[in-house]
């Protein structure tokens, strides 16, 4: 038997929901990749500004290297052995600073108010940064090896720095099982 041109015209019925199928599953990629892409761009601002936050300190440590070493000119010949202990740091690497020491009537002059203000500009800008928690990860200390801060004989010119916010679980890259992201440096004064 033949089929005559009106028996050809359409589409079934399996036709119709094989191609919505097909559409759902490319629009649910989409709407993935989408939430993925939003998730690393502000991972990557954040990363940013800690990049950013660790270039200013690093910027006050060296306009006042000279309260930061013991040998230092014209008694050295260059600036050697970083204090273990400054105003800024403990030698255990947890920060001695507290953004509410900021002088907001004059301009900060010291390192210490320089860094006071610092930690203030870190608190506005990484998410979380004023939670206890986060705070107890900041370190800054010398350093030779990244997660070490040197005993009192170091000898070297370079501290590590470590910066830390809060993500939601699973938005940190380094650590996807982990709430807190950090960001670690060194800093060669």
């Amino acid at each position: 038997m033949a089929r005559t041109r009106e028996n050809c015209q359409g589409f079934s019925l399996i036709e119709v929901l094989v191609t919505l199928v097909l559409l759902n599953v490319g629009i649910l990629g989409m709407l993935t990749l989408q939430g993925k892409s939003i998730q690393y761009t502000q991972h990557a601002v954040n990363r940013n500004l800690a990049v950013t936050l660790a270039n200013e300190l690093s910027g006050i440590m060296r306009a006042h290297r000279d309260e930061f070493f013991n040998n230092k000119p014209p008694q050295a010949q260059a600036y050697t052995q970083l204090k273990s202990s400054t105003a800024l740091y403990d030698s255990d690497g947890t920060l001695k600073l507290n953004a509410q020491s900021c002088p907001a009537a004059s301009l900060p002059q010291s390192a210490s108010e320089q860094a006071h203000c610092w930690l203030k500009a870190v608190e506005a800008s990484l998410p979380g940064s004023q939670d206890p928690e986060i705070k107890s990860a900041f370190k800054l200390c010398p350093s030779f090896k990244i997660g070490q801060c040197a005993g009192s004989d170091y000898h070297g010119a370079s501290l590590e720095l470590q910066l830390a916010w809060r993500v939601k679980p699973g938005e940190c890259m380094d650590d996807l099982e982990s709430s807190l992201c950090t960001y670690s440096t060194w800093i060669e004064l």
